[in-house]
């Protein structure tokens, strides 16, 4: 067999640069710290790494979100010590309050702290987040939740958001509940003086009933009561337990009082003869109502009977408040103890991930300089072996 000159020079350059090649890549390599520099280097640790990778970066994803919804329960663990700051508070001004003794100008300031405390609860009910959300509107986040309006002569707190609960998703199983809508937490409190309202789908008239109010618990008969419109601008109050009324033929004066059996409502508009309201035992009522029944008792020309059963009324549901207070921030507390040992399992679980990242796709320094000395000295001498073949001749032979 005869071998070319041209074709040795050819074999020796290929082997030449594929060496080189070799080194250069594990040159890449130690300079970088990265093994894997395109999918084509290792095409299946590639596809690994890219699972991998989208995995830290959801379980990430999951850390930002137990970062907000922990954001979120704080606000509303603040929120709910300063409403129990302000339930201690006005339980002192009512064993203040309940005193034979005071006088007009006492029982007045009282009245007045007592109406400040309740702007103050409102304010708190509307807190927002650091975006701009509403924290007690349930899934209305942004609608504010509570407002002040008259309806008649009642003053009343309406509520505009809902009964949701938002939930965070914290891991690939799990979500977490990071709201407590303001129907929860100030609403639907147990009371033996709650109330229910409801104009008749029958009526004719444009007559709107505003929230009745227990306002003299010494009188307070629970029973239910129809106010009924026997001819315009002409009422009966009807007790409908005992079947009989208790007012009969009284003037109808849009937005006045109407007042029975302890109770307080008010009619706005213009009830049609045969409309029918309805005042009934409730079970649950708000605590926006009691501070204010509190508060108009405490204005004066209330009698001390009166006076005692009313801050009496009071108290039980300042207490039940209190109750309910505890119980949110219990739960909260136990949420936010949940997001932190989640936090911790995530933590792990990326750890791993980043950690199997790194194993696929990092440089083994040692192993990789280890190869670039052997691939040099290989080069060395094949280099060194290739200039004596290429200066081997017959003319060295001949004499």
């Amino acid at each position: 067999m005869r071998i070319s000159t041209v074709q040795t020079y050819r074999q020796g350059i290929e082997a030449f640069g594929k060496q080189q090649t070799k080194l250069s890549v594990l040159q890449q390599q130690i300079s970088t710290g990265v093994k894997i520099n395109k999918p084509s280097d290792d095409p299946a640790a590639s596809s690994r790494i890219l699972e991998l990778q989208e995995a830290v970066s959801i379980q990430e994803q999951y850390q930002v979100n137990i970062e907000a919804a922990d954001t979120r329960l704080q606000i509303q663990e603040a929120s709910l010590a300063a409403l129990g700051n302000i339930s201690h508070r006005l339980k002192e001004l009512a064993i203040q309050g309940n005193n034979s003794t005071l006088d007009i100008t006492a029982s007045g300031a009282i009245a007045v702290e007592v109406e400040e405390i309740l702007k103050e609860m409102i304010a708190i009910g509307n807190v927002r987040d650091a975006n701009g959300d509403f924290m007690f509107a349930g899934y209305q986040n942004k609608t504010q939740p509570f407002a002040a309006i008259s309806t008649g002569s009642i003053s009343h707190i309406v509520y505009n958001g809902d009964d949701g609960q938002r939930s965070i998703q914290v891991s690939e199983t799990r979500q977490m509940v990071v709201d407590n809508p303001g129907s929860e937490v100030f609403y639907r409190l147990p009371s033996a003086i709650a109330l229910n309202e409801l104009a008749s789908i029958a009526n004719t008239g444009t007559g709107v009933v505003a929230p009745a109010k227990v306002l003299d618990a010494s009188i307070y008969v629970p029973g239910d009561y129809e106010i009924r419109f026997t001819a315009p601008g002409i009422y009966d109050v009807f007790d409908v337990t005992n079947g009989a009324n208790i007012v009969t033929g009284a003037t109808y004066v849009d937005s006045n009082n109407i007042d029975f059996q302890g109770i307080r409502t008010s009619i706005t508009g213009t009830p049609a003869a045969g409309d029918v309201f309805t005042v009934s035992q409730g079970q649950y009522k708000d605590i926006f109502e009691s501070v204010q029944v509190f508060a108009d008792t405490m204005r004066g020309g209330t009698s001390a009977v009166q006076r005692d059963a009313n801050i009496g009324e009071f108290l039980t549901d300042l207490d039940a408040f209190l109750t309910r207070t505890l119980e949110l921030r219990t739960s909260i507390g136990g949420r936010m103890n949940s997001l932190e040992s989640q936090k911790e399992s995530n933590d792990g679980n990326i750890l791993v991930k980043k950690t199997t990242i790194s194993n696929l796709r990092d440089t083994d320094l040692a192993q990789a300089i280890s190869k670039l000395t052997l691939e040099q000295a290989t080069l060395d001498a094949a280099q060194a072996v290739f200039a004596r073949i290429t200066k081997s001749s017959l003319f060295n032979f001949l004499r």
